[in-house]
């Protein structure tokens, strides 16, 4: 096959052809293999320790570019395989909920991977454009330390550029380390951002090692400072651990908590099958029917949770003799088992709907909390609101209103002696639990525990929901309080402060989890102080250090250079006294 001919001059005016290849945008075997890599390291797969190898391909496919378009080309190819791999189900959601042709719903897949993990070519380009020249030069001038400071400025430039990207699921590097029951006690301080600067620095150093070069003490030397920094982190894991569960075990105080898994995703299938109103009353019956099965455990719960939208209309403002009787069965439920009520369903305030968090107990009137992160596509559409045909072209697309923000609701409860208490909750709805800084909102204002109803039913029972369970472990960890999940489909579950999960449902499965969750003191937090401060710090440092590379202004780092380069350069005190000669 010919390739194109295309000409152009350099800066002395000398004309010279340029080859372009059509096999340079195909996808290299590296980028393939990183991709791959990736994806394994998550869930549901969770072949975590992969992540600390998982960029190598990636950089050589970086360090061995001819062009820029070949650096963005590759790390495009990376960003759609790892979206492909790892979100597959969005395919299986975008068919399921808009009633589409499964063929379109993969068409929506392929579009999505396009721009699901953008973080890799946006970062390809200043790497290759800015910091990859700066590492040749760096070499072939005999500058150790600016190689090496070059490491940590790309790594702290990734994270920030990953931070600032706009993604849908919020997902990083630093996720796959979940199951890492001592690295990941670091999310408390930086939270995934953190995580995923250490990833990246152990891949850069491992890769710096086996690509070699000029300077083989300085690839040693990163490779030091990155096993140094994760053996810190694990220390610190390690310890911090065994604080958070001395906290524990020193509190007396807890809940019995029961989470109802009735299995029901799609609304709409069973209202196929026996009507809207049919379908209605047969959720709650499900719902109130696993509510009285529970509580006839020993322990008795002393909350119950339903999960979002489990209460299929609009609850306590009746529009219709059938919503009327369904408020009334679920009145009736509360009054038969004295147990505070916490469930999904909906509100309308001022001709808007609400995805809503209800708390109904029979000792108090109803509490509601009103989810402010919608999903894009899923609970709304950008300018329905101002263009209406936008909102009759897609019907099945809901139109929510947006709540006030985080909040902290007090919910009475009966303990184990018949004494009233009040447990503070921190509400959440499905999606809010990917987004750290609104969680962590809602602890600083005194939630002792998270309170998470999601529903994963529409996204398939194999990758979306084990993916939303590790995400949400996080929240835990930043804040270290419990978070107790419950959802309609799977996966239910309790997790613990420092990330563990005590107990857990089944995927697919109609049934209850009931559990006993600790409340412990308040467990301060440098992520509770300072919030998701890593991404937005990292930005800042990457645009500094691109800066001073660029020869803008200088670092205070460069005072260190010649310290460092003292001690590495060959020859030692007879280099530098040669240097003086």
């Amino acid at each position: 096959m010919a390739w194109n001919q295309k000409h152009r001059k350099n800066s002395r005016g000398t004309q010279f052809d340029i080859q372009v290849n059509p096999l340079d945008w195909a996808p290299d075997p590296l980028s393939v293999l990183s991709g791959l890599l990736i994806a394994l390291a998550f869930p549901p797969w969770n072949f975590w320790p992969l992540i600390w190898v998982a960029l190598i391909p990636w950089f050589f496919v970086l360090g061995r570019a001819s062009s820029l378009r070949t650096a963005v080309v590759q790390s495009v190819w990376l960003s759609v395989l790892m979206s492909i791999l790892g979100f597959h189900w969005v395919a299986h959601a975008l068919a399921e909920f808009g009633n589409l042709p499964g063929v379109v719903g993969a068409l929506g897949l392929g579009l999505y991977s396009l721009f699901g993990e953008p973080q890799f070519y946006c970062f390809a380009c200043i790497f290759w454009l800015r910091i990859h020249p700066r590492v040749n030069a760096a070499e072939a001038s005999a500058r150790p330390f600016r190689v090496l400071s070059l490491g940590v400025l790309s790594a702290c430039l990734y994270v920030g550029i990953d931070w600032l990207c706009p993604k849908t699921f919020m997902d990083a590097l630093g996720h796959a380390l979940w199951k890492a029951k001592y690295l990941r006690q670091a999310a408390d301080l930086g939270g995934a951002s953190l995580l995923s600067f250490l990833i990246f620095l152990v891949n850069d150093a491992i890769y710096f090692n086996l690509r070699g070069g000029m300077f083989k003490r300085v690839a040693r030397q990163k490779l030091i400072l990155a096993l140094t920094l994760c053996g810190l982190f694990w220390v610190y894991g390690y310890f911090r651990w065994d604080e958070v569960h001395q906290i524990l075990k020193e509190s007396s105080q807890g809940v019995q908590v029961a989470a109802i898994q009735a299995n029901i995703g799609d609304f709409e299938k069973v209202a196929s099958e026996h009507g809207v109103a049919g379908a209605a009353f047969r959720v709650v019956e499900s719902y109130s029917d696993l509510t009285k099965q529970v509580l006839t455990t020993d322990p008795r719960p002393q909350l119950v949770v339903w999960p979002e939208t489990s209460y299929p209309s609009i609850f306590g403002k009746p529009r219709s003799s059938i919503d009327l009787r369904l408020d009334g069965l679920v009145e009736g439920l509360v009054n038969e088992i004295k147990v505070p009520l916490l469930f999904g369903g909906y509100d309308t305030q001022q001709g808007k709907d609400f995805n809503t968090f209800f708390f109904f107990s029979p000792r108090q009137r109803l509490q509601a909390y009103h989810k402010n992160i919608l999903l894009l596509f899923g609970e709304y559409i950008p300018g329905a609101d101002s263009f209406p045909f936008i909102k009759s072209s897609f019907p099945q697309v809901g139109n929510f209103g947006r709540g006030l923000g985080p909040e902290v609701l007090s919910v009475p409860y009966l303990d184990q002696l018949g004494h009233e208490q009040s447990l503070r909750i921190a509400p959440i709805i499905c999606y809010e639990a990917l987004f750290s800084n609104f969680v962590i909102a809602s602890a600083r204002q005194g939630g002792q525990a998270i309170f998470n109803i999601t529903n994963d039913g529409w996204f398939g029972e194999w990758g979306e929901p084990q993916l939303h369970l590790a995400l949400s472990t996080f929240r835990s960890i930043e804040t270290r309080l419990p978070l107790f999940r419950s959802t309609n489909t799977g996966i239910s579950a309790l997790i613990l402060p420092d990330g563990e999960i005590q107990d857990l449902t089944e995927v697919g499965a109609r049934t209850t989890l009931s559990t006993w969750m600790p409340i412990s003191r308040p467990i301060p937090t440098l992520m509770k102080a300072w919030g998701d401060w890593v991404g937005p710090a990292f930005v800042v440092l990457g645009v500094l250090g691109v800066l001073f590379f660029l020869g803008i202004f200088d670092s205070p780092l460069t005072l260190l250079q010649p310290i460092a380069s003292y001690g590495w350069a060959t020859g030692g005190k007879k280099a530098v006294r040669e240097k003086r000669g």
